[in-house]
């Protein structure tokens, strides 16, 4: 599922719309790993495009931080 419809405003370069894309879509299949999540997809959208606007366009830290915030990644695991 691509991040574009998402991106209601501010102009991101190519290869950040990319990265943020690669992102959505890993944590997306994170998400739907986790059938106790509560977490919609938009509000998945939301943090990653909020996290790229603070600088950050590494795909992997961008997953990773999103997964983390809303306990769904293995980092989030090892800090509990």
């Amino acid at each position: 599922m691509p991040i574009r419809p998402y991106l209601k405003e501010g102009a991101f370069a190519p290869d950040v719309v990319s990265a943020m894309g690669t992102a959505f879509d890993d944590a997306c299949k994170a998400l739907a790993a986790s059938a106790q999540s509560t977490v919609t997809k938009e509000t998945l959208a939301t943090k990653i495009i909020e996290l790229a606007r603070g600088g950050e366009i590494d795909p992997v830290v961008l997953r990773e931080m999103v997964l983390s915030e809303f306990g769904l990644s293995p980092l989030s695991k090892a800090e509990e």
